[in-house]
């Protein structure tokens, strides 16, 4: 053993100190580099790095590497940040490369890494009128982990009295209770986000960003969430993931060193948006309404993203794709479409389905008529010259029909009505079509109560022309109206010590388990149905408050009757839908398991419906 001198030993003590602290220093340059790794053989090779770290502007960049082109290092206004344009070329091969950055005699690397890209399955759009989509607030739906129900790394504690609080639901629950969501038969999860909302208060919904590369810490990890989706593609199921780009947490990273003044829509003082969908599309819009809507914050806690910052659009849109290719979702339902800049949106699109052509993406547009949403569900430029690229929207259309048709004294001609103004879609049948969701008040609180108009829309929903989705806990007649952390309400028996267990059928109430396997029927009927997963849709006008329409392909038939009215009908005549019965001599009641051997007159119950599975 060498044995140094007392004096010797210190001198090594302080460059050791020295040397330890250039590495510190060097390992802090960065705060924050994102997209936080990226893949080799993407249809884009093009990529943008964020690079965040005090004073980066004043360093210059390189890559040593012959596979990753360097194409450019732009600076912004903000002396912490630098975007870095680069392509990755063919002969890239996974694994970790070196960014050198340089200031006179300081310098200091950044370790990056390339992944090999993920296959994925689908050949086809990902999610379609197959499928069933199940909606659920992961906040509000079941605790798996109490251990993370508050966290050190997040403001807001663990609340479960507090109606807008955190209640501690989170993936793990979800995955304990994949039995029940399988059970009931549907085929796609879309979990409201679960990306990180580090706000002091009201961060339960997701809805406000603090890190759109991490899930929230109270809900799992990055990992949990991938797992999700993974356990739903060994169970043949689906995932759609809640993304935002309208806006984001006032607790995200960046606000408190942006890197330009024009990443936010500012205003001297809070202006809120006017919340007019319509404002977008509309050809005599006011320039004053159009920047409310396209400019206002939605709320003092939700700043304003401005997508005409041509870095903020390329770093929302590589985002999307990071999350689809790391993750493997099979669809994407965008937040408040309407609202940012569409221009940048119709970008997003492209670049989406560029990359993953069978991907599904579904648009919020909150409008109610059909020719609002028309703008963006069509096939063709419109008359402006804009082209929205998106393949399926939120049917608000239907779903104020469909809660006129079935609430007090409602006429099931709303439906009828709606239905043929189809029209003016560019594809009808991507529509989301849906009886209720997180933002209105529950589908049963809205229907006054009544059950069996609950169960009418039911049958309506799931064997429309669409995509149905239906709310987590209205199989089970959960009730209440708004505000928003009421009609969010945890799931009965999410929760160790709650009183009861609502994911068995022990744990639920009697008419909660008829109402439950009325769905569960349908849904798992659903499965196999072609008609109704491809087939055409032929209805008759509505007469006495009774709707009758078929979904058909040409070997497969179903007829749905829904009886709207108090009347029942002992001998309701089917002469009237003869044409649409030739060939078919018989059918199977789905709902009630009863086989129908007279297709000339049928017996319907007041306020209720039946799903014929015709044959021959």
């Amino acid at each position: 053993m060498k044995i140094y001198s007392s004096k010797t030993l210190f001198s090594l003590i302080i460059l050791l100190s020295i040397s330890f602290s250039s590495i510190s220093q060097n390992a802090k340059k960065l705060d924050h580099v994102e997209p936080p790794f990226w893949w080799i053989d993407m249809v884009d090779p093009s990529l943008q790095l964020l690079i965040h770290g005090r004073n980066i502007a004043a360093f210059d960049a390189e890559i040593p590497n012959q596979s990753i082109e360097l194409r450019s290092v732009q600076k912004v206004e903000n002396k912490n940040y630098l975007f870095l344009d680069l392509t990755i070329l063919k002969n890239a091969k996974p694994g970790k490369f070196s960014i050198k950055f340089k200031n006179g005699k300081e310098s200091f690397d950044h370790i990056y890494e390339l992944k090999s890209k993920p296959k994925r399955k689908h050949k086809g759009q990902a999610v379609t009128s197959e499928d069933v989509i199940y909606l659920i607030t992961p906040d509000r739906f079941a605790n798996g982990d109490a251990t993370n129900d508050s966290t050190d790394d997040t403001l807001e504690k663990v609340d479960r009295k507090n109606e807008n609080g955190r209640h501690g639901g989170d993936l793990k629950g979800i995955l304990n209770n994949f039995d029940y969501i399988e059970e009931l038969g549907v085929t796609t999860l879309w979990l409201n986000p679960v990306l990180e909302n580090d706000q002091p208060a009201y961060s339960y919904h997701g809805y406000g960003i603090s890190d759109f590369y991490k899930t929230d810490t109270r809900f799992g990890t990055n990992e949990d969430y991938k797992k999700i989706v993974d356990v739903s593609h060994k169970k043949g199921m689906k995932v759609i993931m809640d993304q935002v780009f309208n806006h984001c947490g006032s607790g995200h990273w960046w606000m408190n060193d942006l890197p330009s003044k024009d990443w936010l829509n500012q205003w001297d003082t809070f202006t809120r948006s006017n919340f007019t969908n319509i404002a977008t599309s509309d050809p005599y819009v006011s320039s004053d309404d159009f920047e409310l809507l396209t400019k206002g914050w939605f709320d003092t806690n939700l700043p304003d993203l401005n997508l005409e910052n041509k870095f903020l659009e390329t770093y929302m849109i590589q985002n999307s794709i990071w999350w689809v290719t790391y993750s493997g979702i099979d669809g994407i339902r965008l937040d408040t479409y309407p609202y940012p800049n569409k221009y940048a949106m119709s970008n997003w699109m492209k670049a989406l389905t560029t990359e993953y052509p069978d991907f599904y993406m579904v648009a919020e547009t909150w409008a109610e008529r059909a020719s609002y949403l028309s703008y963006w569900n069509t096939n063709k430029t419109n008359k402006d010259g804009y082209t929205s690229h998106v393949s399926s929207i939120s049917d608000y259309a239907l779903y104020y029909s469909m809660i006129r048709a079935f609430g007090k004294d409602g006429d099931i001609n709303e439906l009828y009505k709606t239905l043929a103004e189809d029209f003016v879609y560019g594809n009808p049948e991507n529509n989301k079509v849906f009886n209720g969701n997180h933002d209105v008040d529950r589908l049963l609180a809205l229907l006054d109560g009544d059950v069996e108009k609950l169960k009418l829309s039911m049958v309506f929903t799931l064997t429309t022309r669409g995509i149905p989705q239906i709310y987590y806990g209205d199989e089970i007649l959960m009730k209440n109206k708004r505000p928003d952390g009421r009609v969010r309400q945890d799931f009965p028996g999410g929760w160790k010590d709650d009183k009861r267990n609502a994911f068995t059928k022990e744990g639920r109430t009697t008419e909660e388990e008829k109402v439950f396997n009325y769905i569960k029927t349908i849904l798992n009927w659903r499965k196999t149905a072609l008609s109704i997963h491809k087939g055409k849709l032929t209805h008759y006008q509505p007469r006495d408050n009774v709707y009758v329409y078929f979904r058909y392909t040409e070997n497969e038939n179903t007829m749905i009757i829904i009886n709207n009215s108090d009347q029942t009908y002992n001998d309701f005549s089917l002469k009237r839908f003869e044409k649409s019965l030739v060939g078919y001599k018989k059918g199977k009641d789905i709902l009630n398991d009863t086989l129908i051997s007279n297709l000339e007159s049928i017996s319907i119950s007041k306020n209720s419906a039946l799903i014929i599975a015709l044959d021959k």
